[in-house]
């Protein structure tokens, strides 16, 4: 798996939409390496557009060979930047530039910068990625400090690095300027990044509405709070609650941290905060937590806090320890048969679990939960299916949705195993379902080891994670909940012979009710 290098504390963001009138001073055509040094004016004065996504979709190989490439003069595409009186933004090669501090500065996610940018709280992951960057461009280049060294006391270094310092004198990166205003310089930075098909149409979504609420939410959540602020222009007390609680989100959704190759079951439901498509989930799951509202941007926080609480509640819903949780197990709901989150899984069971908190139909589904579980668990191959034919699109949700509404109408009818997935190949929107598919067939051989292994694991694992004594479903790591067998209210002691493992939900209300059932009687 590749090497994430979070490198989005290394240049500043600013606001984009700054109303003074620029200067009309002369703009420098390359920068050197000596520029980007942490008292450097060029390096203090540059800055991302506050709506840019995080500087960390490059991997360790990439920055250490954009360094190497640097220093051996290669050819690197001009960065193209746009000057706004004191500042310079960014609009095109802020990872290019960005490597090359991390080099000059050796913060590869876990520097001083990034540790101020973070709060002082990096994520044991994000400095575990940096130190094994660090390790590899210090073995194939070597520090910037040692470069510098090299330069000074030329007899206490080897030849290469001695060459290689020299030559950092006359390298230089190209420099291209946009001219105009704030309206001229954002419709460059899209165009640009378009061109290069890196902005998807869900990402400008986010870009035109980055002071939008479901915006704002998610970008905190994904950063526990910290990193930059989008939020800053809020209310101290309002910056403080959206702080609270998207870490509780973030907690929620993405511990305990996820490790590849799976080797153990205890699984965050959103997977890895470090992927892709993980601020673009978040985003969706903050939509469907809130529903359909007037999407106005937000100039006091109020609703972005709002907005944080109901995806709060929704999270705790999902997968929590609070009373009212299901306590759905990732293993089965939110994971491929290879350990690989798939946001649309997640993403469609939060719906139907909040559809049935707000139909008051939450016994339902744990009514059925056990059996549920028993046929995904062994037929993963057809979710999978449904997931490869339509991806991530709106489409793969809604045929999600009605594979678990004809399997509930199934189990409902007591049907088998055998017969769901005879009911549901013979349905016209199910045709293309193989349920003798192989989910190891067709792996390929680099990959093998890290898919089947997680795979197998999983498998392996399931058959024996414990199981709710009130629904038969299992019971993951975030969701347990101790019940008494006999209430301490009708004499039951708090010993090990009276306790039992359940869901906290199954564990609350649903074992209530079901008491005051079984009292009324038929």
């Amino acid at each position: 798996m590749a090497i994430a290098v979070n490198m989005d504390a290394l240049i500043p963001r600013e606001d984009f939409e700054a109303e003074a009138a620029n200067d009309d001073a002369p703009t420098p055509q390359t920068v050197t390496v000596r520029d980007l040094e942490p008292t450097a004016f060029f390096g203090l004065a540059l800055r991302k557009p506050d709506f840019q996504r995080e500087t960390s979709e490059w991997d360790a190989k990439r920055v250490a060979g954009l360094v190497r490439t640097f220093i051996e003069g290669d050819l690197i595409p001009a960065v193209i930047l746009w000057k706004h009186r004191e500042f310079m933004f960014v609009i095109d090669g802020s990872h290019r530039l960005s490597a090359l501090i991390a080099w000059v500065n050796d913060d590869y996610g876990d520097g001083e910068a990034s540790q101020k940018f973070f709060g002082h709280s990096v994520p044991p992951e994000q400095i575990d990625h940096a130190i094994r960057v660090r390790k590899l461009v210090n073995a194939e280049i070597g520090s910037y400090a040692d470069h510098v060294a090299a330069a000074k006391n030329p007899e206490s270094f080897g030849p290469d690095i001695v060459a290689r310092s020299r030559a950092l004198g006359s390298r230089a990166l190209n420099l291209q300027w946009v001219r105009g205003d704030a309206i001229k310089a954002e419709a460059s930075f899209i165009r640009i990044n378009q061109q290069a098909a890196t902005i998807t149409p869900q990402e400008l979504e986010m870009i035109k509405g980055r002071r939008k609420p479901a915006v704002m939410a998610a970008k905190a959540i994904i950063r526990r709070g910290t990193g930059h602020q989008y939020w800053s222009s809020f209310a101290v007390d309002v910056q403080t609650e959206i702080r609270s609680v998207a870490s509780d989100c973030y907690r929620l959704l993405f511990e305990p941290l996820l490790s590849y190759p799976i080797k153990s079951l205890n699984l965050p439901a959103g997977g890895s905060v470090y992927a892709s498509p993980t601020l673009r989930m978040v985003y969706d799951f903050v939509h469907l937590s809130v529903g359909t509202v007037n999407e106005d941007e937000d100039t006091t926080g109020i609703r972005t806090v709002e907005f944080l609480k109901r995806a709060r509640r929704t999270a705790q819903l999902v997968l929590s320890n609070s009373a009212n949780s299901l306590g759905l197990h990732p293993a089965v709901y939110f994971y491929s048969w290879t350990g690989k989150q798939q946001p649309i899984l997640f993403l469609t069971m939060a719906q139907i679990a909040l559809d049935l908190d707000r139909q008051r139909q939450l016994d339902a589904f744990i009514d059925r939960r056990a059996r549920l579980e028993q046929f995904i668990t062994a037929r993963r191959t057809l979710l999978n299916q449904i997931v490869r034919k339509f991806g991530t699109k709106d489409s793969g949700k809604g045929h999600l949705r009605a594979f678990y509404e004809k399997v509930f109408e199934a189990i409902d009818d007591g049907k088998s195993d055998e017969e769901i997935v005879t009911t549901l190949t013979a349905d016209k929107a199910f045709t293309y379902l193989q349920p003798t598919e192989n989910p190891y067939a067709g792996v390929s051989p680099t990959r093998y080891s890290a898919q089947v292994k997680s795979g197998l694991v999983m498998t392996g694992l399931m058959e024996h994670a414990p199981k709710c004594a009130i629904c038969g479903g299992l019971v993951p790591s975030q969701a347990i909940s101790i019940d008494h067998k006999i209430d301490r209210s009708e004499g039951g002691e708090s010993d090990l012979g009276n306790l039992q493992l359940t869901h906290p939900y199954c564990n609350t209300g649903y074992k209530n009710r079901q008491k005051s059932a079984a009292r009324r009687g038929p």
